[in-house]
């Protein structure tokens, strides 16, 4: 009886050793950081990477693309993904370069600035010229700039409504706000207001949402999946006579798309086969074709031909032709 006891003791001890020394060769979870807007998709690509791959499910931070993006470039063992909802600028990939980081630049869909307004609300329908009437800091008046004197919508233009421009949107750490000031930036250059007609709110776009169905005669700026699903109590307003939808977004059309991107890490990439195995699975038809699922989530799907190109791409990841 004590034999069995040694021997089942000794059993138990070799099958711990087993197990620790799988967790001390065991690779760490993927690191991937940035865009809120991104961050739903990434997520859910990292579940289906892990579920396929047996590699663990990536840690996936939604903190906004410059945040992300300062993270990714700033040393070698940073994040070896950053998710974004604008291209990298200039500086930021000289950033990279200096710290030794090179990266390949995957475009995984498109997506839309939805101006959202309760449904209760009567709406009424706005050019880009308009929101930087309204929204701009500094507006021109004759040859020089001046601050915007604009306190109610009927004063943009005479026939809106007689609502005080009050306006929920992204922060200044957000790639969704980088956007937005790029798209309707004027004459007086890209800052917008500071004295509550445009309100800077936190990278939760359920937050805005919420104040929209809460707050009388408000607008919201939120990317169009969260319109999609908030559809049925919020009419989506008109950008120079266009409505957001997938086909507007998906060809352009609609004055507020843009393309969404992941950046990753290149750098041995033999030693970091997760890395290209995460992009191939957000190119893949499972996740990004007309039926994938990043699609029933809100991505709005790049062309046939872009999305072949890109899975093309990652491929290459995955085969050692990285430049």
């Amino acid at each position: 009886m004590n034999k069995n006891k040694k021997r089942s003791k000794r059993l138990v001890l070799f099958i711990f050793a087993i197990l620790l020394t799988q967790e001390v060769h065991a690779s760490p979870p993927l690191r991937i950081a940035g865009s809120s807007a991104v961050f739903p998709f990434a997520a859910a690509v990292g579940e289906h990477f892990s579920y396929k791959s047996r590699e663990p499910i990536p840690l996936v931070e939604a903190i906004g693309t410059g945040a992300g993006i300062k993270l990714f470039c700033g040393n070698l063992n940073g994040p070896d993904g950053a998710i974004t909802s604008r291209p990298m600028t200039k500086g930021e990939k000289e950033k990279c370069k200096s710290q030794g980081i090179t990266f390949e630049e995957f475009i995984i869909g498109k997506d839309g600035l939805i101006l959202i307004q309760n449904k209760k609300e009567t709406p009424f329908s706005l050019t880009l010229e308009n929101l930087n009437g309204a929204l701009a800091e500094k507006v021109s008046q004759g040859e020089i700039c001046i601050k915007n004197p604009h306190k109610t919508w009927n004063e943009i233009q005479k026939n809106f409504p007689i609502y005080p421009i009050r306006v929920y949107g992204p922060a200044p750490t957000s790639g969704t706000y980088d956007v937005l000031v790029e798209k309707i930036m004027g004459p007086c250059g890209p800052p917008l207001r500071h004295d509550g007609a445009y309100i800077e709110a936190p990278a939760n776009e359920n937050l805005i949402v919420q104040k929209i169905l809460n707050a009388h005669r408000t607008i919201g700026i939120v990317t169009f999946s969260f319109y999609e699903q908030n559809r049925a109590r919020l009419n989506a307003l008109s950008i120079d006579g266009i409505l957001p939808s997938m086909t507007s977004i998906q060809k352009g059309d609609y004055p507020l798309s843009r393309p969404l991107y992941v950046y990753i890490k290149t750098n041995n990439m033999r030693d970091y086969s997760a890395r290209a195995g995460y992009v191939i699975e957000f190119t893949s038809k499972d996740a990004v074709g007309e039926k994938g699922y990043l699609n029933e989530k809100g991505l709005i799907p790049l062309s046939s031909g872009e999305q072949i190109e890109m899975h093309k791409r990652a491929l290459n990841l995955q085969r050692g032709n990285t430049p």
